[in-house]
């Protein structure tokens, strides 16, 4: 990956940040993106540490349509090149539907879903006509099976999946590669900025839950295998097979986990940070 151009989105913290590292220390190219300039400053300087060849970043709040196209046309100027796209920008909704409004779910989905659509729409010419490239989704295995009061984040998670098993029907044989990584829970601020509705609900989590350096070294490793799918903790795993062995009792088995680690607190909503 040395030399390679690896644009990031949400790169300013979490897994996006984490992703940033693992390939300045392989002497990548990097174009990162994400809302909070002096939190992507800070990233852009360790990353120089680290061995980036090149360093690049811009200030863009995707939750605005036609950024995610913007985005690409800037890496496209800055850096002259572009060899690995990484979807990562994203946040959360905790709340049940009847508190997740439709002005909220149409951020969301902006977001998590839309602006990496108008990314990949924007990049792929430049693949194809380059007859090389990569496309890498970060999903969630919220993405393969929904649970309570995530339905409107597991909505654009299930809709990222879909995208990427198509792209990669579509492209298969043209030279440009599609990843949907799948995380667990992973241990990031992701979860401390959620956003709510009338009620504040906390899930209270009975697990660790997984760095998000293990899942930046998972894309560094689908990009090397070229991998369509990454599934990263043995419990989202477990889930799945007993999924497709029983779709009803893995359904049960995740209402049941959601709603007894369910915790209801004050009636504040969190602010969201992306």
């Amino acid at each position: 990956m040395h030399e390679q151009t690896v644009l990031i989105t949400g790169a300013s913290a979490g897994i996006g940040e984490a992703v940033a590292y693992a390939f300045a220390e392989r002497g990548s190219r990097l174009f990162l993106v994400a809302r909070r300039s002096d939190r992507l400053k800070q990233v852009v300087e360790t990353c120089e540490k680290r061995g980036a060849s090149a360093v690049a970043f811009s200030v863009h709040d995707l939750a605005r349509p036609g950024e995610g196209g913007e985005v690409v046309r800037g890496c496209l100027r800055e850096m002259n090149d572009l060899g690995i796209l990484i979807c990562n920008a994203g946040y959360g909704i905790q709340a049940p539907v009847t508190e997740t409004t439709p002005e909220m779910m149409s951020r969301l989905w902006q977001v998590n879903y839309q602006s990496a659509y108008e990314s990949i729409h924007e990049a792929l010419p430049y693949f194809l006509q380059k007859r090389r490239g990569h496309i890498i989704l970060t999903s969630s295995i919220l993405g393969k099976k929904g649970t309570p009061f995530s339905a409107a984040y597991a909505a654009t998670k299930f809709a990222q999946v879909g995208l990427g098993e198509s792209l990669w029907g579509e492209l298969r044989g043209s030279g440009v590669d599609v990843t949907v990584i799948c995380p667990g829970y992973t241990a990031t601020e992701f979860h401390d900025v959620l956003e709510h509705g009338e009620t504040r609900i906390k899930i209270k989590r009975p697990f660790k839950g997984q760095s998000p350096e293990l899942v930046a070294a998972a894309m560094v490793n689908a990009v090397v295998r070229k991998r369509r799918e990454v599934y990263l903790t043995l419990s989202g795993k477990a889930l799945l097979l007993l999924d497709r062995i029983s779709p009803s009792i893995s359904t049960r088995i995740m209402a049941y986990v959601g709603r007894k680690y369910r915790e209801r607190t004050s009636s504040a909503k969190s602010p969201v940070d992306g």
